[in-house]
């Protein structure tokens, strides 16, 4: 006898046939694409497919089959010799894209305690299957967070006045405001450096060769030295506008 059950399984649960897999892959695959093409457009002026390879790790080749993908589907521009960035279309689900993605780090480090440098791969998982009403809610529910816990802004769009470490002023005082690059290892090396959104340094000289800059962690004054490749990723504000702050400023 036939029984009947009323239990159903939710149609995004349900065992997938290999083209199914490979849909739901690649619209994963897609989102990742344009959120790391607008992450690169804040840090170079031209994004080539070099830069994208790196950054998803994966084959040039497979960089220039995606590209003519995200091009079709309007989400990304690619002239050739001069770059690739997103179209409006791609900008607006990139920037949704990393709301939910801050937002569930926040989460991750302010209400199940995981460690500051270890969210971002898991975010990068999660943030394909909330909705935008969920990242409302889950906003709501952490407070209206400003930025997620390396000092990015949850909502994108407004200029901080930050700037990397590597294009700062020498011999002036800073606060970390941000990290941009937000690799585990890269992470956990700064925070074993003391190189946290908060910090204060001092940026006291840059070599001429080897692409050295050598700094201060304030107060105590701990000497600290890094590359281009950390410097680059680390983005601060000065500690005080002369200009705003000198009463006798004219």
């Amino acid at each position: 006898m036939k029984r009947d059950v009323g239990l159903r399984v939710p149609a995004s649960c349900r065992p997938k046939n290999a083209r199914g897999r490979e849909k739901t892959f690649l619209s994963e695959s897609i989102e990742e694409y344009v959120e790391g093409i607008y992450r690169l457009e804040k840090e170079y002026d031209a994004v080539g497919t070099g830069e994208i390879s790196r950054y998803m790790n994966v084959a040039p080749a497979s960089v220039t089959t995606m590209l003519k993908k995200l091009n079709n589907l309007k989400l990304v521009e690619h002239t050739p010799y001069h770059g690739v960035k997103c179209t409006p279309k791609g900008e607006a689900l990139a920037i949704e894209l990393l709301r939910r993605h801050r937002l569930i780090e926040r989460l991750l480090v302010d209400f199940l305690g995981l460690p500051w440098d270890g969210v971002h791969d898991l975010a990068c998982k999660l943030e394909h299957y909330i909705s935008t009403d969920v990242a409302g809610r889950l906003s709501a529910a952490l407070g209206h967070p400003k930025t997620c816990p390396h000092g990015n802004p949850v909502d994108e769009g407004e200029d901080d006045g930050s700037q990397s470490l590597w294009d700062s002023v020498m011999d002036q005082t800073y606060t970390i405001l941000k990290i941009t690059n937000e690799r585990e290892d890269y992470l956990t090396y700064l925070k074993n450096l003391g190189l946290l959104p908060g910090t204060q340094i001092y940026l006291k000289e840059r070599t001429p060769f080897g692409d050295v800059m050598s700094l201060e962690i304030l107060p105590e004054g701990r000497p600290v030295s890094i590359g281009r490749e950390v410097a680059i990723g680390v983005w601060a504000i000065p500690l005080c506008d002369s200009a705003v702050s000198d009463p006798h400023h004219k």
